[in-house]
């Protein structure tokens, strides 16, 4: 969240310079692609990204201290 903060002023002070226009389009399509993103891999049953269980079981287990 904070690039995504980053990036939205980056974007609008670069868009100080007349081009205005085409920031607005972007900096909104990057924020609600993001949150879709983000939104989409909590609910992994309906959503486009798609985790299988074993992976994050592996996961887990490759993180506990030995």
């Amino acid at each position: 969240m904070l690039l995504i903060a980053a990036l939205s002023n980056v974007l609008l002070g670069y868009g100080m310079h007349g081009k205005a226009t085409v920031l607005s389009v972007i900096l909104p399509l990057a924020v609600s692609i993001s949150f879709f993103l983000i939104a989409d891999y909590r609910q992994p049953p309906g959503g486009l990204i798609r985790i299988l269980p074993q992976n994050l079981y592996a996961l887990a287990d490759s993180l506990k201290p030995q």
